[in-house]
C-alpha cells in the first residue's frame, strides 16, 4: 500500500514531464513526416541505383530475391526461410520525377521545421 501511495504522489510529476512544449508540438507531425520521406528517398535511390525495385512475392517455388545483410538482393528459394521478393522494372523517368517530388517535399518539411524554431525558440 505505501508503494501505491508514492506512485500517487509521483505520477503527477512524472506526466507534466511527459508533456510536450509549444515547440514539440508544432515539430512533431513534420518530424514524423520527414522520417518516411527520408525513408521514401533512400528506396528510389537504391531503385535507380539497381536499376529495379523488389516487390514482396506469394509464390513459395522457384528462385526469388531475398535481402542479404548488406541490404543487397541475392537469389534465394522457400528453404532460407526469409522474406523473399521478385523483381520488376522501373521507369527511369517515373522514378527521377517521384525522387524530384520526394526532394521538393523534404526541403519544404525542413522549411516548417525552422518555422517551428523561429516561432518557439527554446
Amino acid at each position: 500500500m505505501r508503494h501505491f501511495a508514492a506512485l500517487s504522489l509521483a505520477l503527477p510529476a512524472l506526466l507534466a514531464a511527459c508533456e510536450l512544449t509549444p515547440r514539440q508540438e508544432c515539430e512533431w507531425p513534420h518530424q514524423r513526416e520527414l522520417r518516411v520521406v527520408r525513408e521514401e528517398i533512400k528506396q528510389v535511390e537504391t531503385n535507380l541505383d539497381r536499376g529495379f525495385r523488389l516487390v514482396p512475392t506469394q509464390s513459395t517455388t522457384g528462385l526469388h530475391y531475398c535481402i542479404d545483410h548488406w541490404g543487397d538482393p541475392e537469389l534465394c528459394d522457400a528453404e532460407d526461410g526469409r522474406p523473399m521478393f521478385d523483381r520488376r522494372p522501373i521507369s527511369r523517368a517515373a522514378e527521377e520525377a517521384k525522387f524530384q517530388a520526394l526532394i521538393a517535399e523534404r526541403a519544404r518539411l525542413m522549411q516548417a521545421l525552422n518555422q517551428c524554431a523561429a516561432q518557439f525558440p527554446e
